[in-house]
């Protein structure tokens, strides 16, 4: 008998033990990825969580710790991808093989010996505290999987994975930052755009209607927007507000006002964002053709325009009005303030900046039946 024939058939006994959940046998293929020896297979998520630990970092505890800290919240969104998607689909999971004593590879053939059976020993796995096999990458979509944390149940399907080998500590945490460093994030506006592809319109108004707003500001071509919001990819010529950042500001926008949420239809309400951003090219011409001299189509520009849109909008709608032109009167009823990137707004940044922004702006707006907010504020004090 062959030595190769040998470790089959201790193989085959270690198969017969894995029933006890002593030994987990998961067919694979051995080879070398840019110098790193590896096998790599499919395996249940379960088996994979369970056979496999994270090393937290920790300054005090776990100083040659390699893991960053784990969010649960990433966690369970993780666990309900992997349990409700019917078709999916996960990059693969990267542990690492610190005890070698817990893992055997035994190929199937003399022909082929880099085909064979990956078996890992529970007993050893489990014996210390010690980590025999590290997750360097997918400890999130591993967490929640063995079924043993109250409230997510075990998952049985199938995904792919990499188990490192004869790597030194030092060695799996270059990896570990070699492959977040290298990681470039996807553009979230690229994302949303995907979402509007994928979800019927009519669903698209009910679950998502800061988004379909968003969309319809750039591609109505009755829309002051129309042809200026980003989707991702490529960037053509003129095109320069992110479809996320003008998402984010309508939901500024829907989350501030009191009256539009009760626009129960997202088609009503875009008619109206519609129109008060109409109004807003009329105050504001130059910002629409020099964009980048100015703060109005972006960061807190841009989310500064959704909190004074939500208060005009309000102001309005109680009264029964909602046109372009009654939005601009208020506009125009306010301080003449300086838009430019060196103008009065120099330097506010953020939500918090965009919030100021506002603050100063609506305090000096006026209309037929009310009075500003700084005239009130003069008349209580004059009350005293």
């Amino acid at each position: 008998m062959t030595k190769a024939s040998e470790k089959r058939a201790k193989s085959t006994k270690a198969i017969g033990k894995s029933s006890m959940k002593k030994v987990i046998t998961i067919p694979a293929i051995r080879g070398k990825v840019l110098g790193v020896n590896v096998y790599r297979g499919f395996g249940r998520l379960c088996d994979l969580a369970l056979i496999s630990k994270a090393d937290i970092y920790d300054e005090k505890s776990n100083p040659k710790g390699t893991q960053r800290d784990l969010s649960a919240a990433h966690a369970r969104e993780a666990h309900e991808y992997v349990r409700t998607r019917e078709l999916g689909f996960w990059p693969e999971v990267f542990l690492c093989a610190r005890n070698k004593t817990a893992v055997m590879f035994v190929p199937l053939s003399d022909e082929y010996p880099d085909l064979g059976l990956l078996s890992f020993d529970l007993s050893k796995i489990n014996k210390t505290s010690a980590i025999a096999i590290s997750r360097v990458d997918g400890n999130h979509r591993l967490h929640y999987g063995d079924g043993e944390s109250d409230g997510f149940p075990k998952v049985e399907k199938t995904v792919s994975f990499c188990l490192a080998y004869d790597l030194a500590r030092d060695d799996e945490i270059q990896l570990f930052k070699d492959i977040n460093k290298n990681q470039k994030p996807m553009n979230t506006s690229h994302l949303d755009s995907i979402e509007i592809r994928l979800t019927p319109e009519e669903l698209l108004k009910r679950r998502h209607p800061d988004l379909y707003i968003a969309e319809k500001l750039g591609s109505d071509s009755k829309s002051p927007l129309h042809g200026r919001v980003y989707h991702g990819g490529k960037k053509p010529s003129g095109v320069d507000i992110p479809l996320r950042a003008l998402k984010t500001s309508i939901e500024y926008m829907l989350t501030r006002s009191t009256q539009l949420p009760q626009l129960e239809d997202a088609e009503a309400q875009y008619l109206v964002i519609k129109n008060y951003f109409g109004a807003l090219k009329q105050w504001l011409p130059n910002a629409w053709s020099e964009p980048r001299e100015y703060i109005v189509l972006r960061g807190a520009g841009l989310w500064a325009m959704s909190f004074i849109g939500a208060h005009v909008i309000d102001r309005l709608l109680q009264n029964g009005k909602f046109t372009q032109a009654d939005i601009l009167k208020i506009l125009e009823s306010g301080k003449e303030w300086d838009w430019s990137k060196n103008g009065d707004f120099k330097g506010f940044s953020g939500r918090g900046g965009a919030l100021e922004i506002s603050k100063r702006v609506t305090r000096r707006f006026q209309d037929e039946s009310r009075i500003s907010t700084k005239q009130l504020l003069e008349a209580i004090m004059k009350a005293k």
